[in-house]
Order: structure tokens, then C-alpha cells, then sequence
């Protein structure tokens, strides 16, 4: 069964994500470099944000038509303004159903917020013409240091040391919607042509008075947010920070070091 990991929420902070977009720029730069795919004639980026990996697919198929969907219309608004020839569509990428089969889908950073991938990821497969890609990366947070943090801020941050937010609210943060490699393999190796999966980890220097938190506070930390109330809020980001802040220290050189894996995927089918 494929459901949304997290609850609806409001829009994305655009802004707030573009903070670090050259670091966020470098997973799609090495996901389309395994992207084999000569002249492709209709490309989809799912979950397509700001429009990161939209602007490079259309630099690299210029002549391709291009549509990049996003549930956020403030995403789709930074979006809308690049100079690239593109339409955008705003919808769930569960509800999304394309007109007719793509030669490349693409997902850069969005399948980890879908749960059920066994099920997910061969209908996306479905989606493709014959000879055509699924490319996705997909962060692997769940046993990051700053992911710990955030569990375990929800599991003592309230008064005295008691929990914040819902028993659910803890369950689903605890959740992991991401499959081994060797499962990823499993599941699509039947379905495909060529199959390529790797892991990598990137040791990001990254600046600012809190860069980890802001890293993380407009993706990861957004459905912690929206269940908690206000007087529970404050209670997390105050002993969340000060979690952060002691494991990731400033460098002698003013920089934070935030290593950051995530999981790739190219099928071909």
C-alpha cells in the first residue's frame, strides 16, 4: 500500500529551502550523470521543488517536453520563474496519473516522503515507455546523528522530561520508508532492462549560526512542526538546538561539518 509517510501540511518556505541550493544541487548533478538516455521526447521531474533538477534536465534535452509537478504552489512559483521551456502542474504525486508514458522520470528528494515503495516504485516503472528511466535519490536520514536528535528531543523535550506531541506523531518520525539496496534490487531487477543503485555519503560544509537546524527545518523537521502546538514548539527547537548544537560544533575555521547520505537509483526499462 502507498501512502503519504507525512501529514498534509502548509506550503513550503521556497526561500527557506533555496538557502542551500548549490549543496542540494550536487545529488541531481550526480543522478543525471548515470542517466544514459540519448533523445528523450517527454521527461517528468517529480516533486520538482524549485525547479533544481528541472533547470538542468532542460539544459541537457532542451528539445524534450518538459513537466515538473510539485504539491506546493510556493514551490512552483520560484519555479514558474526560470528561463527554461517548461509547463508545471501542482498536484500530489499520488494523485498524479500522466497523460500518456515518459521517457525519463525523474525524483530528486521526494520518494523518502512516500511510504509503501514496494508498491510505488513499480507503478512509476509502469509510467515508462519502452527504453525509458526512472532516476531518483532519495535521503537517508533515518540513522543520521541530527535525525536521532529530533527522536529524541520528542521523547523527553516536553515538561520534566516528558514526551511532545502524539504517540503517532513519534511512530510515524520513527518510520522507515526506505528499503535496503539489496531490497531495492529485488523488487526491481524483474521490472527492468539495467539496473544501477548506490549509496553515497557527502560531508557537507555548510555556515550559518545554525546550519544543521536550518538544513533540516524546511524538509525533515516539517510535520514535527505542524502537530505540535505553540508552547510546544518553542520546547522543541529550544532543546533540539541545544542537541544540535553540542554534536555539530563550529569548526576552528567558522564552518559546520554535516555528513548527509542518500540512496540512488537508475532503472531502465
Amino acid at each position: 500500500m502507498i501512502t503519504r509517510l507525512k501529514e498534509a501540511a502548509p506550503d513550503w518556505n521556497a526561500k527557506a529551502y533555496q538557502q542551500f541550493s548549490r549543496l542540494r544541487q550536487r545529488p541531481v548533478n550526480e543522478l543525471l550523470d548515470r542517466v544514459d538516455l540519448h533523445h528523450p521526447k517527454r521527461m517528468v521531474d517529480l516533486g520538482c521543488g524549485t525547479g533544481i533538477a528541472t533547470r538542468l534536465l532542460a539544459e541537457r534535452w532542451p528539445q524534450a517536453h518538459l513537466l515538473g509537478i510539485d504539491s506546493s504552489a510556493q514551490m512552483l512559483d520560484e519555479a514558474r520563474a526560470l528561463p527554461i521551456n517548461a509547463s508545471w502542474q501542482q498536484c500530489d504525486l499520488l494523485d498524479w496519473q500522466p497523460e500518456q508514458p515518459a521517457d525519463l522520470l525523474f525524483a530528486a528528494a521526494v520518494l523518502h516522503f512516500i511510504n509503501g515503495h514496494e508498491a510505488l516504485l513499480p507503478r512509476l516503472l509502469g509510467q515508462l515507455n519502452a527504453g525509458g528511466c526512472l532516476a531518483a535519490h532519495m535521503p537517508d536520514w533515518r540513522d543520521a546523528l541530527w535525525y536521532r536528535l529530533m527522536l529524541e528531543t520528542l521523547e523527553d523535550g516536553g515538561v520534566g522530561g516528558t514526551p511532545l506531541g502524539t504517540p503517532e506523531l513519534r511512530q510515524r518520525m520513527a518510520a522507515r520508508p526506505l528499503l535496503a539496496l539489496e531490497d531495492y534490487y529485488r523488487l526491481l531487477a524483474p521490472l527492468t532492462t539495467s539496473l544501477d543503485i548506490w549509496e553515497t555519503e557527502q560531508l557537507q560544509v555548510v555556515d550559518g549560526k545554525s546550519p544543521v537546524y536550518d538544513w533540516v527545518k524546511v524538509s525533515a523537521l516539517r510535520p514535527v512542526m505542524q502537530a505540535l502546538d505553540s508552547a510546544e514548539q518553542a520546547r522543541f527547537i529550544y532543546h533540539y538546538l541545544m542537541r544540535v548544537h553540542a554534536q555539530y560544533p563550529q569548526e576552528a575555521d567558522g564552518h559546520t561539518l554535516f555528513a548527509f547520505k542518500r540512496i540512488f537509483i537508475v532503472a531502465r526499462v
